[in-house]
C-alpha cells in the first residue's frame, strides 16, 4: 500500500533517513554489523522490536537461522515456527506474528514481512509497531517503506552469510576441474583419487554453498573467489 498526503506516519522522517538506512546497509560485512545497524534504525525510528531473520534459500527446520537485530530471548524462539518460516518463503505480504504461530497472548502490534527478491536468500522482518502518536499508524505502511529497504537489506545479510563460505583444498581442486567441465572420473584421473571421492567433495560442496546442484554451487564459488 503506497501512503498517502492523508497518512501523517512514515517511520523514517524524511528522505534523509531512508538514504542514511541505507548506506549502513552498504557497509555492512560482518554479522555483528547487521545487528547494529538494525538496532540503530530501531532507535532511531521507535521501535520496539526490530529483527531480519534469515531462513536461507530453502526454509527447512534442520538449518540454523540466522537472526539479526532487535528482539527479546522470549520473542526469538517463534521465528523457528514452521508457519512463519513458509510465510517467509510464500512471500506474500505482511501478517501478524500471533496468526502465524497460533499463540494468542502476543504482542497483537508484532508482525512478519516476507523479505525476498534477492537470488539465494529467504527472510523476513519481524517487527513491531513503533511508538508514535500518529492515528494513521499501519502494517501496510511499514511493508512499503521497507520494500524500498529490502534488497539493501537482504544483500547485506548475503555478504554476511557469504563472510562464513568456506571450503577445503581438495573440494576446491574438484570445483574448479568440474568448473573446467570435466566429469567425476576425469577429475578422478587427475587428482589420483576414486570417482566416489570425488563425488563426496563435490556434494560437500554443494551443501556448503546451500547450491541445489553443481552448475549452481560453481557459480556460488566464483562469487566468493573460491575457486
Amino acid at each position: 500500500m503506497k501512503p498517502t498526503d492523508q497518512d501523517s506516519y512514515n517511520p523514517f522522517s524524511d528522505g534523509e533517513s531512508i538514504r542514511k538506512s541505507i548506506d549502513l546497509f552498504d557497509t555492512v560485512k560482518q554479522p555483528e554489523q547487521l545487528k547494529d545497524a538494525l538496532k540503530k534504525i530501531a532507535q532511531n525510528a521507535g521501535y520496539e522490536c526490530l529483527s531480519f531473520v534469515d531462513y536461507g534459500p530453502t526454509p527447512n527446520k534442520a538449518q540454523q537461522n540466522q537472526v539479526y537485530g532487535q528482539y527479546s530471548d522470549e520473542l526469538s524462539h517463534h521465528f523457528d515456527c514452521e508457519k512463519v518460516m513458509s510465510h517467509a518463503k510464500s512471500g506474500i505480504r505482511v501478517c501478524a506474528l500471533a496468526k502465524l504461530t497460533g499463540v494468542t497472548n502476543l504482542n497483537a502490534h508484532l508482525y512478519v514481512l516476507p523479505l525476498r527478491g534477492i537470488k539465494g536468500i529467504v527472510g523476513a522482518l519481524v517487527f513491531s509497531m513503533p511508538s508514535v502518536k500518529s492515528a494513521h499508524v499501519s502494517a501496510e505502511l511499514i511493508d512499503w517503506n521497507w520494500t524500498i529497504l529490502s534488497p539493501y537489506l537482504l544483500s547485506a545479510a548475503l555478504r554476511c552469510r557469504k563472510e562464513k563460505l568456506s571450503i577445503t583444498k581438495r573440494e576446491r581442486d574438484c570445483m574448479f576441474w568440474v568448473s573446467e567441465g570435466k566429469t567425476s572420473w576425469e577429475i578422478s584421473q587427475i587428482l589420483g583419487i576414486s570417482e566416489r571421492t570425488v563425488n563426496f567433495h563435490l556434494t560437500n560442496c554443494i551443501t556448503k554453498t546451500q547450491s541445489s546442484n553443481r552448475q549452481q554451487a560453481i557459480a556460488r564459488c566464483i562469487r566468493n573467489n573460491l575457486i
